[in-house]
């Protein structure tokens, strides 16, 4: 008892304002979990920033990302959120990099969801069991409103995940013809996208919404109460449970923006990103080339100023080099860019904690 009430009144120093604490790093969590990867080691964690939940800016979209379907001459800016998102976390070569789009993927295994939930139990429940020991109640309203918190981040996110299996499962039947896709990013970085025609305009065109919108808007009303009481609590709480507080926050956001255990290439249960990162030497004149693009196709580049004009002499001649080049390569062997789906689509992942 003696060493519950030293813990209770324990105060060497004391910290003015913390309840700002839980604003700061919203803007990398925002950008982490809005990629809506799934890892056992950070579903259940706390995560600094949780307001971006209540006000759902981590389903916002991201600016500066265009989108070319050179196949069907169709150019878009309205890149689906959650896919932004994940090109600015995945490491990508200037041009060269290749996406190609799989419905192949796995199902999250009950081990590895009872992992994530056991984790955050014993991360979470100590802190709450402690507060209610020495009596520090405001410690204790936090540590529930953070684990609130938490549950309605899974919960919103899983929602939104489900909405990709739902898209994918659309397009089961009929995903249409393979078609040729170039995206460039803010950054000036591009990558090629080979997929169904179906699977872009539903994964990549098509912000996933949740089934139950009712529900999603009571998650967000929960998730804005949650952090309301997490913001008052955490300043009126003992140091003791304050610093517990600031040490799970800081250990679960830098987990999440790690992206500690996650499954990189799989949203939700079915799709699944297959990533080539080719050469990273690759100017965009030979990426441009790998394509093997039609004559129509060639003047939809131009059109969107990809591609400079014709009397431009000395582009153009160094680009029908490079297409003869990645001819001669095909001749001799190489893997075709559109061919290559056909030997790959059938290969299952596997994933460990």
């Amino acid at each position: 008892m003696f060493i519950l009430q030293s813990i209770l009144y324990w105060a060497p120093f004391r910290i003015d304002a913390l309840g700002l604490v839980t604003i700061l790093g919203a803007e990398s969590m925002n950008v982490a979990v809005g990629t809506l990867l799934y890892s056992p080691a950070t579903e259940w964690l706390p995560i600094l920033g949780g307001y971006i939940f209540g006000n759902n800016s981590f389903t916002d979209p991201q600016p500066g990302f265009v989108l070319y379907n050179v196949t069907d001459g169709i150019m878009a800016t309205d890149v689906s959120a959650w896919f932004t998102r994940w090109l600015l976390r995945h490491p990508t070569t200037y041009s060269s990099t290749v996406i190609r789009l799989r419905t192949d993927g796995a199902e999250i295994s009950a081990g590895e969801r009872a992992f994530g939930w056991m984790l955050g139990c014993i991360t979470m429940l100590p802190i709450l069991s402690l507060s209610a020991a020495i009596g520090d109640w405001w410690g204790f309203a936090n540590v529930a409103a953070m684990m609130v918190s938490v549950a309605v981040r899974q919960r919103m996110v899983s929602c939104l995940r489900n909405s990709i299996d739902h898209n994918v499962d659309s397009f089961a039947l009929d995903p249409g013809e393979i078609v040729k896709v170039f995206l460039t990013m803010p950054n000036g970085k591009a990558v090629t996208i080979i997929a169904p025609r179906q699977a872009v305009v539903n994964c990549l065109l098509t912000d996933p919404k949740p089934r139950q919108p009712r529900w999603y808007l009571v998650l967000r009303g929960l998730g804005w109460a949650a952090f309301g009481i997490h913001v008052v609590t955490l300043g009126m709480a003992t140091l003791f449970s304050q610093l517990l507080t600031v040490v799970v926050l800081l250990a679960g956001s830098v987990a999440t923006g790690i992206g500690l255990g996650a499954r990189p290439h799989m949203l939700g249960k079915k799709l699944r990103l297959e990533v080539e990162q080719g050469d990273p030497s690759w100017h965009r004149s030979k990426t441009y080339a790998r394509l093997q693009l039609t004559e129509t196709e060639e003047d939809y580049m131009v059109h969107w100023s990809l591609f400079p004009q014709r009397k431009n002499q000395f582009w153009w001649d160094k680009y029908r080099r490079n297409e003869a080049a990645i001819r001669a390569e095909l001749a001799a062997g190489s893997s075709d860019l559109m061919e290559e789906k056909e030997k790959s689509s059938t290969v299952k992942p596997t994933f460990s904690i």
